[in-house]
């Protein structure tokens, strides 16, 4: 079977690769693909990645690319990782935002306004090409930022194979196993809302029920992304856990100030980070020498996950991300990630184990008061038949009333891109809690609109 990753260029992908390597052979992949339509990036981050799959099973096929025809021709599962205008857009539309006042995370607000005109109209050609060329039975998981708008319009346009995926979720049940000293998979909770806007309930370790124990714990607000909030936030929320990013909702005032005091906002200073690594591995023949390469590459990760989160709160991660040898990084259990969404998901399906997950797909009935078709994030029961979000029923009016705003901006703006409607773009924008504001909704609607109309041009769902 045949596994292609669109976006392979990404400085992720070493990680991707490692996961996927070390897995392929139980999810029945022999035949994996990086693709990538920035030649440079690929030539540097793909071959970091195809050195590091050969050394952990050189019998697999591993190929990287620049065409998506034959990426995608005959592949069964398909990951989407893409960054569509690359860091530069990424810090154009970071500054544009704080410029007007406003936020520029590219995942919520105005900043994940700006992504999403990029990156949805090209996601929609792959998933037309792959359509065309790709096994029929094919599945996505789309890890493309903004999460929950691009599955939403892949979904919207007709592609129902289209599963979002997060590691943000995964990652904070790892660190919450880990104050609770269960092991992987011990501990079992709910996670409802949508990409980035979401809760934890209802949490359990060996059939005891230990969300009350989790909300007082110090360790809980101390050695987990719940650092970002207090005990009070929680119980604001029916003493539910919170997703990391509703920091940017809940601490707007005080992440904006901070983000202005900096030296370097967090999409400028992962600009710098990854042009200064990418000008050292120009230095670099990565065939020859893998592990300097390696080490380069390492220590710039390093810094982008040290500083995770940091400029926006003014704290530290509570553990330093440290920086392996090759072949530590190679024999070390692989540590989750959006990788690890997408093989959880696959095992299951193939194997037929009965496995649960927090995926984005529709709703369906799960969470009262919202369409059947709204993509939420969700705790899902994966079998062989695909993904079963699990019945939430009645929330919180306040939760509710969040999601709703939210997905109502994810609307808007999925009709702004697919029919050019800024009347739509500036309604989505007013009325996200990041922005609220008329004439500032207008004035980022114009700003965004010029600067990607190429992405918008010539797009079609047929």
């Amino acid at each position: 079977m045949k596994l292609c990753v669109l976006g392979g260029g990404g400085a992720r992908s070493v990680f991707l690769t490692k996961s996927l390597v070390k897995s392929a052979e139980e999810i029945k992949v022999d035949h994996i693909v990086l693709m990538d339509n920035n030649e440079q990036k690929l030539m540097k981050y793909g071959a970091l990645s195809k050195g590091i799959a050969a050394k952990i099973n050189p019998s697999i096929q591993f190929d990287i690319t620049i065409d998506a025809r034959e990426a995608l021709k005959n592949a069964d599962y398909i990951i989407t990782t893409l960054r569509v205008g690359g860091d530069e857009a990424r810090r154009f539309d970071e500054e544009a935002c704080l410029k007007l006042g406003v936020l520029g995370q590219e995942t919520t607000g105005a900043g994940g306004f700006a992504m999403a005109i990029r990156s949805v109209p090209v996601l929609i050609e792959y998933c037309k090409l792959a359509k065309e060329v790709a096994n029929p039975t094919h599945l996505i998981f789309n890890f493309t930022n903004p999460s929950g708008i691009v599955t939403q319009a892949l979904r919207s346009s007709g592609f129902s194979n289209v599963y979002g995926i997060c590691d943000a979720p995964s990652g904070f049940i790892k660190q919450l196993e880990e104050v609770l000293g269960v092991g992987s998979d011990g501990l079992s909770i709910e996670c409802y809302g949508l990409n980035h806007l979401s809760w934890f309930r209802n949490a359990s370790a060996n059939g005891k029920a230990v969300q009350y124990d989790l909300l007082m714990k110090p360790e809980t607000y101390k050695n987990t992304e719940l650092r970002l909030f207090d005990y009070d936030m929680c119980s604001l929320n029916g003493n539910c856990m919170l997703n990391e990013y509703l920091y940017f909702y809940y601490s707007r005032e005080k992440s904006l100030k901070l983000i202005k005091q900096a030296e370097h906002p967090r999409g400028e200073m992962i600009y710098y980070i990854n042009k200064e690594l990418e000008e050292e591995l120009e230095k670099v023949d990565i065939q020859l020498e893998l592990e300097k390469a390696f080490n380069l590459y390492m220590n710039s990760y390093a810094k982008r996950e040290n500083a995770y989160f940091s400029v926006e709160s003014g704290s530290e991660r509570p553990h330093s991300w440290k920086v392996p040898t090759i072949d530590e990084f190679i024999d070390k259990p692989d540590e989750g990630g959006y990788a690890a969404v997408a093989l959880k998901f696959i095992k299951a399906v193939t194997n037929g184990n009965k496995t649960q997950m927090v995926l984005s797909v529709p709703n369906e009935e799960a969470i009262d008061g919202l369409a059947p078709d709204d993509v939420v994030e969700i705790t899902c029961t994966i079998d062989k038949q695909g993904a079963h979000p699990i019945n939430i029923g009645i929330i919180d009016e306040f939760q509710l009333l969040q999601i709703k705003r939210i997905k109502y901006f994810e609307r808007c703006t999925i009709k702004a891109i697919l029919e050019g409607d800024r009347d739509s773009a500036v309604k989505g924008l007013y009325i996200h809690p990041l922005v609220n504001d008329m004439e500032v909704a207008r004035e980022l609607a114009d700003i965004f609109f010029k600067k990607y109309s190429i992405y918008m041009e010539n797009i079609s769902i047929s």
